[in-house]
């Protein structure tokens, strides 16, 4: 009899953890919303962009400066109207650099939009989401020697929830260019 008393209390013990776990898994933010946050950009742990930004002819001074300046992107997930079944998820992106602070509303539908570099030239910007690869931007644009270029950013969450990688790979004239793995930091600042 007192095993059956201690298989119960087990038991019920158990499915109380279960149905908690369940609730703080329903409040838990899932789909783009997971990138919610301020991240900066982790110096120590990223590959350098130098390869890529000379690739897209970015004139030397920008580059020097881009390598100390400090990187700052905030993303604010919004959910699709309850009332838009067609409707896109967004994500609202502010990116701040010494050079300039540029907002975007990314729509997650994988259709171009136009768009502009923090220098300010055209580009036409793809954005998507999906569970297994995260945030995606493809954006393409004409370079000032008039090349064409192409950036694929998939941005998606490390193993640990306070740290997102960005995969950049970047394309000229259709032949492979750069790529480079950059890490950002949660933060609160």
């Amino acid at each position: 009899m007192k095993k059956f008393w201690l298989i119960l209390a087990l038991s019920l013990t158990t499915s109380s953890a279960s149905a908690a776990e369940l609730a703080s898994a329903a409040d838990a933010p899932s789909g783009p919303a997971l990138l919610d946050g301020v991240w900066k950009l982790d110096w120590d742990r990223s590959d350098s962009f130098e390869p890529g930004m000379k690739a897209l002819e970015t004139p030397w001074l920008l580059r020097r400066l881009a390598g100390i300046a400090r990187v700052r992107v905030e993303l604010r997930a919004e959910a699709k109207p309850s009332d838009c079944q067609d409707c896109a998820e967004k994500i609202k992106v502010v990116l701040t650099t010494p050079i300039k602070t540029q907002k975007v509303e990314a729509v997650l539908d994988g259709k171009p939009r136009p768009g502009k570099t923090l220098t300010g030239r055209a580009t036409l910007d793809r954005y998507t989401w999906t569970s297994e690869g995260g945030l995606e931007m493809i954006r393409e644009y004409e370079l000032p020697s008039g090349s064409q270029a192409r950036i694929r950013d998939i941005r998606s969450l490390g193993a640990d929830p306070d740290t997102m990688l960005s995969q950049i790979t970047i394309w000229v004239d259709d032949t492979e260019r750069a790529s480079a793995l950059r890490t950002f930091i949660r933060t609160s600042d």
